[in-house]
């Protein structure tokens, strides 16, 4: 064991090549961890053929010291010519510890006396040539095998994945360019996911598999690429980055043929012409940055009566026409942009008096109109705002208590400020008297966070609004992080929020309007 710590202190001086030929010479017991049990195998170096023996004995001996996973990668970015290692099935015949096996960077062989390995369950094949005969004894003989992963694959032949157990099924064909077809034919498999880089790639032309719940697409098209019949039980749904028309390639076809739908995502599509979307089980669809690049107005009908939640983000030149017939839309996500012109089409929103849960991103212009219909809301009961804008010394936040006095049943207040030139509107403010507004209370707010330039006499003044107004408020947060949600799941955290951030500016304004039961958090 010395001569490994020896040489794992020494090795960033060394290069791999070196360290190869170390590691093929050294004996079975510097290459060993002397206890009774190893848990895991980890290689994640540049070794090839010239170190089998080194390797096996190494695999050996995990597995009889009770190894479960096994993570053999091989690097393939090196300066020197490495021949790719033979990692040959049978060599873990009789491992019943084995559950999760990785390979990267190297050739796979199945022979005849191959009888599987009966407890993996999982298989990640990496930059790994795969063909048909080697895939299709892998997927008979591991009978328990319950998540596949293909990552950067050379596809040998067209492929046929059947299995009785799969459960997730991983394609990701990276800039792989290939022509080759794929069957899959999996009783109980749920979610499929399918990523390319390129144009050419994998055709999904057969999917058998009743109980598929979810489908992820990831590629610049999808005509002749998917059959959509396949997909029939799906539920869940999302398509990124297609660039082919979304609307006569994949709306015309997904909602005639997958009756089961709830939830679609489109992001980062191309929309060449009106879309229409009529889903009578749909309850969440989110629309997420896809560009309109023709130069007239479009149209966007929404015809979902158990939609529940809608989220819509797009800041290209030619703005949508929403049309949206969702009586129980109950949730909504809206960001077109910072641009004055933008509000139009949030008439569309405005008129779901039922609202419970609103996230907005908003500029400072479009305050004066938005403030209008933002106080119609009076189911709301979780309002989360980003407005980003330049800072005018006329600008206060009693708006945001406008909107709370008018929402009887508010429960979370979020508001997050990213200010242009905070430095200016920090000097300025703190000059200044703090304003007073008209009183009133609200017996249902508990939790408010204001994120990024919250150090200015405004945002300070509307603290103090809310904790004298807010009778049972239990929790009020000050961060100079700017947090703030951007669709399909993902938040912008950016630590760089407020340039004058001042934890004991806030603590002395605020500390005697704190009562008992809420809690003061300043991060």
């Amino acid at each position: 064991m010395n001569t490994v710590k020896k040489l794992k202190n020494e090795s960033t001086e060394l290069p791999d090549c070196v360290i190869s030929h170390i590691f093929s010479m050294l004996s079975l017991k510097n290459l060993k961890y002397p206890g009774v049990i190893i848990r895991s195998i980890r290689v994640n170096f540049p070794l090839g053929a010239d170190h089998t023996y080194a390797i096996d004995r190494l695999i050996r001996k995990g597995l009889l010291k009770g190894a479960n996973r096994i993570e053999l990668l091989f690097a393939n970015e090196t300066r020197f010519q490495i021949n790719q290692f033979r990692f040959v099935f049978p060599f873990l015949f009789g491992s019943n510890s084995l559950t999760y096996l990785h390979l990267q960077n190297c050739c796979i062989e199945v022979t005849m006396d191959f009888s599987g390995l009966k407890n993996l369950r999982t298989l990640v094949l990496h930059q790994v040539p795969v063909k048909q005969n080697v895939l299709q004894d892998l997927c008979l003989n591991c009978i328990h095998l319950e998540n596949f992963t293909l990552n950067e694959c050379t596809f040998i032949s067209d492929l046929r994945i059947t299995s009785s157990m799969l459960l997730h099924l991983n394609i990701n064909c990276g800039r792989i360019i290939t022509n080759r077809n794929i069957d899959i034919i999996a009783p109980k498999l749920l979610s499929v996911e399918y990523s390319s880089d390129c144009f050419y790639h994998l055709r999904i032309v057969n999917i058998k598999a009743h109980m598929l719940s979810k489908f992820s697409y990831r590629s610049i098209n999808i005509f002749n690429i998917v059959d959509f019949s396949g997909l029939k039980n799906v539920t869940t749904i999302v398509f990124d980055g297609i660039r082919e028309c979304l609307q006569c390639h994949v709306i015309s076809h997904l909602f005639s043929k997958c009756l089961q739908l709830e939830d679609v995502t489109f992001k980062e599509c191309n929309i060449k012409c009106h879309m229409k979307i009529i889903g009578a089980k749909l309850c969440h669809l989110r629309i997420i940055d896809c560009p309109y690049k023709n130069h007239c107005s479009y149209r966007i009908d929404i015809d979902a009566l158990n939609l529940s939640s809608f989220e819509y983000m797009g800041h290209t030149f030619m703005r949508p026409i929403i049309s949206l017939k969702a009586p129980k839309l109950s949730k909504v996500f809206w960001d077109v942009g910072p641009r004055m012109e933008n509000i139009y089409n949030f008439d569309t929103i405005a008129r779901l008096h039922l609202l419970q849960d609103l996230t907005m991103n908003m500029g400072c212009p479009q305050i004066s109109e938005l403030r209008k219909d933002l106080v119609r809301f009076q189911h709301l009961r979780q309002l989360k705002l980003f407005l980003v804008g330049a800072y005018k010394p006329d600008m206060d936040y009693f708006w945001i208590l406008d909107i709370v006095m008018a929402s009887p049943h508010l429960k979370t207040l979020s508001l997050t400020i990213q200010n242009e030139h905070t430095e200016i509107s920090h000097m300025v403010e703190s000059q200044r008297q703090r304003r007073e507004y008209v009183r009133f209370i609200h017996n249902g707010l508990k939790y408010v966070e204001l994120h990024g330039c919250v150090c200015s006499i405004d945002v300070i003044e509307l603290a103090s609004h809310l904790l004298w107004s807010a009778t049972l408020l239990k929790q009020i947060t000050l961060s100079s992080c700017h947090n703030y949600y951007i669709g399909a799941g993902r938040w912008n955290m950016d630590s760089h929020g407020c340039c004058w951030f001042e934890r004991n500016v806030i603590h002395e304004h605020l500390k005697d309007e704190v009562n008992e039961h809420c809690q003061l958090i300043i991060l």
